[in-house]
């Protein structure tokens, strides 16, 4: 009897660490799963703040056009502003390309850089074509008017300007023929028109180039 009492004896000193031990690991499993949730969406957090994109924002048109232009602006065209144009309007232009707001180029083929400005006074959107002349002075070209147009709760220009390149073709809708321009020209466009404006004979001439 005496034996039997010190082998059992010796079998619950043994179990007793184990049970011990199970209970100490208890905790760290039960809090495993929590630890793993954080991580996954700590590393979900990284990847959609490092993945997530926004366009980015188009630099300040009015501070890229030269200082004596936006002298001639301010005397002649008083307070003078650049339009809100559609977002749709914005994004037909990529970014790497010129406008929608204004074009610069060689308009007349004198070697100089000539500029054309969509700008908004009073009620309406102008398209102006600046070209430079001997004496660093502007001659001016009014090319387009158009009335704003309440768009989400602002007054906008349905227009924008692209640049019409000369290695570029063209289809004149008058003549329904094929066309190239001798030098860059001035694209205005809107949902279904375009038109291109190109130099001839001291005036631009304008072409009916889309739809």
């Amino acid at each position: 009897m005496m034996r039997i009492l010190c082998v059992c004896l010796l079998l619950l000193w043994g179990c007793k660490p184990e049970k011990v031990q199970e209970q100490a690991e208890l905790p760290a499993a039960a809090s495993a799963p929590a630890t793993l949730e954080e991580t996954v969406d700590s590393v979900a957090n990284t990847r959609i703040d490092g993945t997530a994109t926004t366009p980015s924002p188009r630099l300040d048109v009015k501070q890229q056009l030269p200082s004596e232009l936006e002298v001639h602006l301010d005397r002649t065209h008083g307070l003078w502003q650049f339009p809100t144009l559609t977002d749709s309007d914005v994004q037909r232009i990529p970014q790497e390309e010129q406008g929608p707001y204004f074009l610069q180029a060689d308009f007349n083929g004198d070697q100089q850089t000539d500029y054309a400005i969509q700008l908004v006074e009073r009620d309406s959107a102008f398209v102006y074509a600046f070209v430079r002349q001997a004496d660093d002075e502007w001659k001016e070209f009014l090319l387009e008017r158009e009335q704003l147009y309440l768009i989400d709760g602002k007054k906008r220009s349905i227009r924008y300007l692209k640049l019409a390149k000369k290695t570029d073709k063209y289809y004149d809708y008058a003549t329904r023929k094929r066309m190239t321009i001798p030098q860059d020209g001035i694209s205005v466009g809107a949902e279904n028109y375009v038109a291109t404006y190109v130099w001839e004979k001291g005036k631009f001439r304008k072409f009916e180039t889309g739809d």
